[in-house]
């Protein structure tokens, strides 16, 4: 069992469950995406791991495949998922919504440079990764004040989640793909006032089921 926090404060970070088959091969960005049957099954399994987890908020995307997950996991501790804008996963542009199929049929020199300079690239008409991980780390500026002791639970996407979690530990951005979790994956972080660790990563990766 982990420690209660004390003297930090423990953000629990879910990437958003497992997507429709005919979406997950698309450029979701910062768009809405329905959740697979297997997906769905993935958030209560959260809600069996949570149970013996106090959490003070439950935070998350207002993208549906986000924002659904976390609702349920906030109504039950009895509470409300508090969605924000800033915590949208990064914008595609013109990409957003379009399979990566077409999109590297008819673009492929853009999505060369994109994933090389993995972070730092923008999608045509889109914003990078950095520019949505700084937003996020507004948003923990405002919140961090008022969470120490707490336990809070944020629903992400993957990108999302992964670059805010290498910024919290001093990683580079384009180092973010090591703390890669599977759809329906979390992890935790304790954030003391001086100091970032990883209280657990991927728990589930262990279990045989």
């Amino acid at each position: 069992m982990l420690p209660e926090p004390t003297d930090f404060c423990r953000l629990w970070l879910f990437r958003h469950p497992e997507l429709e088959a005919g979406q997950a091969d698309r450029a979701i960005g910062a768009g809405p995406a329905d959740l697979s049957r297997r997906g769905r099954a993935q958030v209560l399994r959260w809600l069996e791991l949570m149970k013996p987890v106090s959490l003070g908020a439950v935070h998350c995307s207002p993208q549906p495949q986000c924002h659904g997950p976390a609702r349920a996991l906030a109504e039950s501790q009895q509470q409300e998922a508090i969605a924000d804008p800033r915590l949208r996963d990064q914008e595609m542009g013109r990409w957003q919504g379009r399979t990566w199929v077409d999109i590297m049929r008819d673009e492929d020199g853009p999505v060369r440079t994109f994933f090389s300079e993995f972070g730092e690239s923008k999608a045509p008409g889109g914003e990078s990764l950095g520019d949505a991980v700084e937003r996020m780390l507004h948003w923990w500026a405002e919140l961090r004040p008022v969470v120490l002791g707490k336990s809070v639970a944020v629903v992400l996407s993957g990108s999302l989640l992964t670059g805010f979690g290498a910024a919290m530990l001093g990683m580079r951005l384009s180092r973010c793909v090591s703390l890669q979790l599977p759809h329906g994956g979390m992890g935790a972080l304790d954030v003391y006032q001086n100091a970032v660790r990883i209280g657990c990563w991927n728990p589930g990766g262990v279990d045989p089921d």
